[in-house]
């Protein structure tokens, strides 16, 4: 069962868990952290909600929560499409907070047409290990990638399937600590 924490700053969580990057301009400004401790607590909101939705051992749909549900996590969410042949990652919507944060609405946007290369080979590979496993991961860091690391973020990717086992969304939510522009 998952704990929640009041919140603290979680930037100074950053340097825990396994490096997504291991050279290259995405070294140690992101991990990923499988024991899903989240220290938000809408987060771990998010988390329990996903857990009240399953059904035995399948993953919940997209169909499975109301935009009412989503709203009440005051725009820190996004739904993420999942293409395969070829795999690829599309927003299909973007919360408010997270628009802030990046600076741009990147609402029905594909992931590499966004980012670059390098930092896009790391995304995949991230969800393509959520969409293997099936199951939840946290992530700590900050927003280096777009020129803003004073932003400590903390997320929960959270996997969805339409029939209950094939991932074909997601569930993105980043809780934001602006510790120092």
């Amino acid at each position: 069962m998952l704990a929640i924490r009041p919140r603290v700053n979680f930037g100074r969580l950053a340097g825990q868990g396994e490096g997504v990057a291991k050279t290259g301009p995405y070294v140690d400004w992101w991990h990923a952290d499988p024991t899903n401790a989240l220290v938000s607590e809408p987060l771990g909101r998010l988390l329990l909600l996903w857990e009240s939705k399953r059904r035995g051992g399948a993953l919940p749909s997209r169909s499975d929560f109301t935009v009412e549900e989503f709203l009440g996590f005051g725009g820190m969410v996004a739904l993420i499409d999942v293409e395969r042949e070829p795999l690829r990652f599309r927003y299909r919507l973007v919360g408010t907070r997270i628009v802030e944060a990046l600076g741009r609405d990147s609402t029905g946007r594909y992931f590499d047409e966004l980012y670059a290369p390098d930092y896009y080979r790391h995304i995949e590979a991230h969800f393509s290990g959520i969409i293997e496993e099936r199951a939840p991961l946290r992530t700590t860091g900050n927003m280096a990638h777009i020129y803003k690391p004073y932003v400590a973020v903390e997320g929960i990717n959270i996997p969805l399937a339409s029939d209950g086992v094939t991932v074909d969304m997601f569930i993105r939510a980043l809780d934001f600590d602006y510790r120092g522009e």
